[in-house]
């Protein structure tokens, strides 16, 4: 697999080096995928991206793992690089934009389990601007046999509760990334609560604001959390039988 050429040479070289020093990439099989993935998706090489992914997959690689392994990791280095003023808002910005765009070109490619599970509604909430991870999600919940209404991001209370009840929903899931946005979470979740009454989903939140907030979830007294893809996944399974 060849390396990617970066026009900022060995700073990005810098920034997209392993975290643990001494990690052998035959440890991790997806570490050498993942390492040009980030060095592309933050020199802006839409293209190289996809096929990064695709020759991985077409390696034998599940695509389901892809989604954590190398779109997942790259998101979460992507932020911490932000947040240590590594990289600017644009570059992050720009690298979510791709991430999301080989997402979309992937997509199709995602397996769909034989078995139903439920109905859900994926969502951000009115002013959440960040809507990749919730985008992966409703992909590997659909994957995974989920009837799934992805709603994208910054949406209306009103139109995510009439979702909810048009679609019948088992599960919703509700994401945040700013803490700022919390409040609107909150409001969701008392008036699903409130004005779907034993017809209310499920409801499990996910997102960076949870990450940073943990306690947040047992206050509001929702079904579950999720911190990252694979447990969102399986919370949801659990969740689904329980509906």
């Amino acid at each position: 697999m060849p390396e990617i050429s970066l026009a900022a040479g060995s700073e990005f070289a810098a920034l997209t080096a392993e975290k643990t020093e001494g990690k052998r990439e035959t440890n991790d099989p997806l570490a050498l995928s993942r390492r040009l993935f980030l060095q592309a998706i933050l020199a802006g090489r839409r293209e190289a991206a996809v096929d990064i992914v695709l020759e991985a997959h077409n390696a034998g690689h599940d695509l389901r793992d892809l989604y954590v392994e190398i779109f997942q990791k790259a998101l979460y280095e992507v932020g911490r690089l932000w947040e240590a003023n590594r990289i600017t808002v644009a570059d992050e910005h720009m690298a979510t934009a791709i991430t999301q765009y080989v997402v979309a070109r992937v997509y199709e490619r995602l397996p769909v389990a034989r078995e139903r599970r439920g109905r859900a509604v994926i969502t951000g909430v009115q002013g959440e601007l960040h809507q990749v991870g919730s985008n992966m999600v409703a992909d590997l919940l659909e994957a995974d046999g989920w009837d799934v209404r992805f709603l994208g991001t910054d949406m209306p209370l009103d139109d995510i509760l009439k979702t909810a009840r048009d679609h019948q929903a088992d599960l919703l899931g509700i994401s945040a990334t700013m803490l700022f946005n919390l409040p609107q979470v909150i409001q969701l979740v008392e008036r699903t609560r409130t004005e779907l009454g034993s017809a209310a989903p499920r409801i499990i939140l996910g997102g960076g604001a949870f990450r940073l907030l943990p306690e947040l979830p047992a206050e509001l007294k929702v079904d579950a959390v999720a911190t990252e893809l694979r447990q969102g996944v399986e919370l949801a399974r659990s969740l689904g039988k329980l509906a």
